[in-house]
């Protein structure tokens, strides 16, 4: 094992020089997103005796995932003993006695349920100075579902550990993920965006304007390379799910349809999803019809598509057959003469009109 070429996999301590409070890393499968966070993890808690916390979103998440979470790493430190027991993670050199207790000293990390830390609030983390939630991004194809308002309660989560305000050591948080979908509520809530160039150091990184976050396409030409020749390359090549598994390009998304509204057409309607506010353009001459984020504030017409959406002065969208500007719009995408300005644009417009056809 020690002959692998581990400058293929993505090297965490590389982003930590960006300095960033939070760090979403996305990237292809098996291109040691989560070996490298816990190799950094168990390092710190080895030379500098920080602990570290595990996230995942559900119980049965981390009930499967905790108890294999060294199983491919503790090769690597011949000297140290590794276990997971109940909610803790721990770590010690190889004792001379093998029947001597575990202790509190040896508790390296903690484990966290994103669903149920609301729970946590009155326990303190004074050594925790880094956070992994691992998997934060979700197939919708599968049964389970993002948390209502989940980005708000990771941001509790962090709270509770970090204790900002107070002297508590500063908690560095890594959202580690498979190129699922950029349309999710973390990219949503941040407004984040994929990187669409290399920086100097050939790494695809994006630094939000304002905020203390970065967003990491994890990108190796080496692993690419190596993953393409392999039999399961060759299996899958040509196909949707390579370019997710190889390349690192979204599984979910899909550039079709998407496309810059005309320079003719003219605004039609305003309408809110998700607290995400869309205009709909029209070009009649062209027989085409646009959804952009540039929104007319003046605009009378305003639909709220769901009771969670609806304010004043809003239409709250009951049934599509009460309204003739949404019907157009409707029979547009049906036409296939419906275009949005972006993916994630697209994404959202798509649960939008599922809703509106079922009503």
């Amino acid at each position: 094992m020690d002959s692998i070429d581990t400058s293929m996999f993505w090297n965490l301590r590389r982003t930590l020089t960006h300095n960033k409070l939070f760090n979403v890393i996305v990237g292809n499968r098996g291109g040691g997103k989560s070996f490298g966070a816990k190799e950094y993890a168990i390092d710190n808690f080895i030379k500098k005796h920080e602990q570290f916390g595990y996230i995942r979103r559900y119980k049965d998440d981390i009930k499967e995932s905790a108890t294999q979470f060294f199983k491919d790493i503790e090769y690597k430190y011949p000297d140290y003993e590794f276990k997971v027991d109940g909610k803790y993670f721990y770590i010690r050199l190889k004792p001379a006695d093998e029947n001597e207790k575990w202790t509190e000293k040896d508790i390296a990390g903690y484990q966290f349920i994103l669903s149920t830390a609301n729970n946590k609030k009155s326990i303190a983390y004074p050594n925790v100075t880094l956070l992994i939630y691992d998997e934060f991004l979700l197939d919708k194809s599968g049964n389970q579902r993002y948390l209502a308002n989940e980005p708000v309660a990771l941001l509790n989560l962090y709270e509770t550990i970090a204790r900002p305000g107070t002297d508590h050591p500063r908690v560095v948080m890594f959202m580690l993920a498979n190129a699922l979908s950029i349309t999710n509520p973390y990219f949503l809530y941040w407004d984040l965006h994929m990187p669409n160039k290399q920086d100097k150091n050939g790494k695809w990184i994006w630094k939000h304007p304002s905020r203390p976050i970065l967003v990491e396409d994890v990108r190796n030409e080496k692993f690419i390379d190596k993953k393409r020749n392999t039999e399961f390359g060759k299996l899958i090549e040509g196909t949707t799910y390579s370019g997710y598994s190889i390349d690192n390009k979204f599984l979910l998304d899909s550039d079709t349809f998407v496309e810059k509204k005309s320079p003719k057409a003219r605004y039609y309607f305003t309408f809110v999803y998700k607290d995400n506010k869309l205009g709909v353009w029209a070009d009649f001459t062209a027989g085409m019809m646009y959804v952009s984020k540039q929104t007319d504030p003046s605009f009378p017409l305003v639909y709220s598509i769901t009771m969670k959406d609806h304010q004043p002065n809003m239409m709250f969208l009951k049934n599509k057959n009460k309204s003739n500007h949404f019907k157009v719009f409707l029979e547009a995408y049906q036409m296939g003469t419906l275009r949005f300005e972006s993916i994630n644009i697209k994404n959202i417009c798509y649960e939008v009109i599922k809703l509106a056809l079922s009503c």
